[in-house]
């Protein structure tokens, strides 16, 4: 576990299990992995926009709708980050491994609704073999998102 969110965690009173698992590097392969449906493992994608950067967190099963996210956001063009950019912006985290807390870096959240759905959400913890899991509300606590409807699911892609 990434020993900058553990402290960041610690330092709010946060409420949540480790679950290791075996190294994985997709969103998909980290949950199944951890033996959590894709539908409640938090997937974070990094967004480039017209003030900077923003952590756009959605199922692992889904994948972004830039257009629907770019109407949350509210404003300018978007585009995905890439892998420079991310190391730029998030330097303590493995790629592929980064636990959905813009506050950590000063970016905003921008939530899908699906990941609601379920009781607990799990996500990643800074590398790929650590996965933490929390109630939905103490995520919501914890990361003060926009929530909104941006994800789609990956069967539905045209």
């Amino acid at each position: 576990m990434n020993p900058n969110l553990k402290e960041f965690l610690a330092l709010r009173g946060a409420q949540y299990e480790v679950v290791p698992h075996p190294d994985a590097f997709t969103s998909q392969e980290q949950a199944a992995a951890s033996h959590i449906p894709g539908r409640s493992w938090a997937k974070v994608v990094i967004v480039k926009e017209r003030d900077g950067y923003v952590l756009a967190v959605l199922p692992a099963c889904c994948v972004a709708d830039l257009d629907r996210l770019k109407g949350l956001i509210g404003h300018g063009p978007i585009r995905l980050a890439s892998l420079e950019e991310i190391l730029g912006v998030i330097s303590d985290s493995e790629p592929g491994a980064i636990a959905p807390f813009g506050g950590r870096y000063g970016l905003p959240v921008f939530l899908d609704r699906e990941l609601l759905r379920d009781r607990e959400i799990a996500m990643p913890a800074g590398d790929h073999h650590t996965a933490i899991r929390m109630r939905a509300a103490e995520f919501l606590r914890l990361a003060a998102p926009r929530i909104g409807d941006f994800a789609v699911h990956e069967k539905e892609k045209p």
